[in-house]
């Protein structure tokens, strides 16, 4: 087993009396992936604003590397190996892909004191080749896609030499091949010795790249353990404080009338010859993948019944 860079102990948070987190424990290991699991209101986000420097705990220890430390800001963690990616990239459209990845943290020529544009440029293209991207260093961050944005923010942890990187909802904007990649550089990242804290809904995510789990329900914490030694049914319970039976129970209802009718409904460029009934007393499921068109089909409708009220939606 890995040795543990973090654990965090007993630790509370009170927002003007509500309590927020109730005496959580939490451990990452190195070279592991750890998942932080819980529905939204658990406490994922406050731990990891406490972990990252943002808030500071009402109660509780934080121990790196088997020494007690304080994280009064986020500069004091990021300074001690933590990076955090965010599920929307904090990132500046406008500014290349270089200056995000040394913003704050800029190289300057010892002689002169001034910039060095060169060294960080071939500084961002190591880190570039490290993970294996095929983008320029002078590209506008506004020019990448999704996928690429979170691939550079890997770039900036590795930059700040991070040794734990906590990455929140990361494939929530990815099509298959994308999250694919994204594990490919987790695995990278794992095999190097960094330590990384992973947070999804998504249980096939979850057993799919974590090593080990950590629960929160309603600020406290549940339990944890090996992902190879529990099942998803298990964790389900645990998230929710009921069996996986008592989730979704089925609910019989008859079909009624057509109250939606879409035939062959097209937008130029976006989307061509959707066709569909939606009867009342049923749930009429979209799937596919990001970029699919599912969102650009109910939003153009939403905006054509709210022109046409009630008329037949053709076109």
């Amino acid at each position: 087993m890995n040795n543990c860079i973090i654990k965090m102990k007993g630790i509370k948070k009170y927002f003007y009396g509500v309590k927020a987190l109730d005496g959580v424990d939490f451990k990452v290991r190195t070279g592991e992936v750890q998942a932080l699991i819980g529905e939204n209101g658990a406490g994922k986000s406050t731990l990891v604003k406490i972990l990252t420097g943002v808030y500071q705990p009402t109660a509780g220890s934080i121990i790196l590397n088997d020494k007690p430390v304080q994280f009064p800001s986020p500069q004091v963690s990021q300074k001690a190996g933590i990076s955090a990616i965010h599920q929307e990239a904090t990132m500046f459209p406008d500014l290349s892909v270089m200056e995000n990845i040394f913003m704050g943290h800029h190289i300057r020529n010892k002689s002169n004191g001034l910039l060095s544009w060169k060294e960080m440029k071939n500084k961002t293209q190591i880190l570039l080749d490290k993970l294996e991207l095929d983008i320029h260093p002078d590209t506008k961050v506004k020019n990448l896609s999704i996928a690429q944005r979170h691939m550079v923010e890997i770039a900036k942890a590795l930059s700040l030499d991070a040794k734990v990187v906590i990455m929140d909802e990361p494939t929530s904007a990815l099509t298959l091949k994308e999250v694919e990649y994204l594990y490919k550089i987790i695995r990278k990242l794992k095999s190097e010795g960094k330590a990384i804290i992973f947070i999804s809904h998504k249980f096939e995510e979850v057993f799919e790249i974590a090593d080990y789990f950590t629960v929160l329900r309603d600020g406290k914490y549940i339990g944890e353990g090996k992902i190879a030694d529990i099942t998803v049914d298990k964790i389900v319970q645990m998230v929710i404080g009921r069996s996986l039976e008592q989730m979704y129970p089925k609910l019989e209802a008859e079909q009624g009338d057509i109250i939606l009718k879409v035939e062959n409904f097209t937008k130029i460029g976006v989307f061509k010859n959707i066709s569909f009934d939606l009867h009342k007393g049923e749930i009429l499921g979209f799937f596919g993948l990001v970029g699919a068109g599912r969102s650009e089909v109910m939003q153009t409708i939403f905006v054509w019944l709210g022109t046409v009220g009630r008329k037949p939606l053709r076109r």
